[in-house]
């Protein structure tokens, strides 16, 4: 129990009032005396009043809910429910203690409840790291029947724990894509027709088709254009191979691009996997971190999850050459090898280059660079000053050299996606698609 201020104004006032008869004489030390006694006897019978007046503390119940795996770096939902079993109608100041890492836009609400109502508050977080967190009570507060003093209690839900994972809500975002809706779900997955060598189904041209697909027969029969459409291959392999170290240590909206790379790598995984193709994962930093074969199927995909949940970024240079002598030991048959890391210049490069160029003679591989968006940012403005003249050079000299880089990649025959971190995702899917219908691999 906390007094209120309306408590603390009437212990003041008849304070002062007495104070000040004092002074002027008004009263002798005695009567001053008993006055003071009297008025801290009504104020405590309105005390004792107000407190067998007001609802007991019990009658309130709190509980929380959420999802037990969050993502990184979006906005996650949390709901606090909030019940009144008095037969009062009481107004309850809610705060929720949410793990300090989260970013939240407020945890402090105001809810009025009638006897016997229950209500709820949603609000979002959004956790800026994996890992394994704790949310703590809930607090509640609500002024007596008098207003006199405020009652509080904390309420610690059973569930607490929560698990912070990639971004697994991109892949919910696929799920509804493939049912047709992929304007709603943001994610404009190309839908690339397959070439591949089985035969699957007749349909109507379109104007994006090769020549060679038309189906004449067909197409003298029903009196308009018709084209073959193949099934794309399938049971092909993938390696995710993800650059643990300095060069993905940094951070976009405030998440680092690792994450980003995580969360795109994941996405891809399971959409190979959905196309009944093997999925498997490498990870590096100074050394080889952990490898999963690839393999088929659901299980795979949470074997994936598990692994890429630890995965934290180290501020030490990758080696490229114990990457490669490794992917040459450990997976022979030819896959699609996707490396994520980034370029610097030529000379920084150089390990990285000759590792991808060398994987490049028996795997088809897709290097993934994460683009800086501030960078491209200020390279594209119109600067008003010197400092922004100077920012702007720095920043087209950085592009430029990433573009050497990467030209002397796609010179030794290796396919590269420069991209920023928030157009990742999409694009790494498309450039999937389409060279797995380009039969690439």
């Amino acid at each position: 129990m906390v007094f209120s201020p309306r408590a603390i104004a009437l212990v003041l006032g008849g304070a002062v009032s007495l104070f000040f008869l004092v002074i002027i004489a008004a009263f002798t030390l005695q009567q001053a005396l008993a006055f003071l006694l009297l008025y801290d006897g009504v104020i405590l019978g309105l005390v004792l009043l107000d407190l067998r007046l007001t609802m007991k503390p019990h009658r309130l119940k709190a509980d929380r809910l959420y999802e037990q795996r969050m993502s990184i770096g979006i906005e996650n939902a949390v709901v606090l429910t909030v019940g009144n079993d008095g037969r009062q109608d009481v107004r309850v100041i809610v705060k929720d203690d949410i793990p300090p890492e989260f970013q939240a836009g407020q945890n402090r609400w105001e809810v009025l409840l009638g006897a016997g109502e229950t209500a709820k508050v949603r609000y979002m977080v959004k956790p800026p790291k994996r890992g394994d967190y704790v949310f703590g009570a809930i607090h509640l507060r609500y002024y007596s029947r008098l207003g006199l003093f405020m009652q509080q209690m904390k309420i610690l839900p059973p569930a607490t724990a929560v698990r912070v994972y990639p971004n697994i809500r991109e892949i919910s975002n696929y799920q509804l894509g493939r049912q047709g809706n992929f304007m709603g779900s943001g994610v404009k997955v190309s839908r690339l027709a397959g070439l591949g060598t089985d035969f699957e189904s007749l349909r109507d041209y379109r104007t994006d088709d090769e020549f060679r697909r038309i189906n004449w027969g067909a197409t003298a029969r029903r009196g308009r254009l018709i084209s073959n459409q193949y099934e794309v291959d399938r049971s092909q392999q993938i390696l995710l191979v993800l650059d643990a170290g300095r060069l993905l240590s940094g951070e976009f909206d405030q998440v680092t691009m690792l994450d980003h790379a995580i969360n795109a790598s994941l996405l891809l995984g399971y959409v190979g996997i959905t196309r009944d193709d093997k999925v498997g994962l490498l990870t590096f930093s100074d050394k080889v971190k952990l490898y999963l074969p690839p393999g088929k199927g659901q299980p795979q995909l949470q074997k994936i999850l598990a692994k890429l949940y630890q995965l934290q970024p180290e501020l030490v240079e990758s080696d490229y050459q114990a990457v490669c002598q490794y992917i040459g030991t450990k997976n022979r048959k030819r896959s699609l090898v996707c490396f994520f890391t980034d370029l610097i210049d030529e000379e920084a490069s150089k390990g990285l280059i000759e590792c991808i160029s060398i994987l490049s003679k028996h795997h088809l591989v897709l290097c993934i660079t994460l683009q800086d968006a501030g960078i491209v940012g200020k390279a594209g403005i119109c600067p008003v000053n010197s400092q922004e003249v100077y920012e702007k050079g720095i920043a087209i000299e950085v592009l430029r050299n990433r573009e050497k880089s990467a030209a002397l990649l796609k010179q030794r025959g290796v396919t590269v996606l420069n991209v920023t971190p928030g157009e990742l995702s999409v694009n790494l899917v498309n450039k999937y698609l389409e060279m797995k219908s380009q039969l690439k691999l």
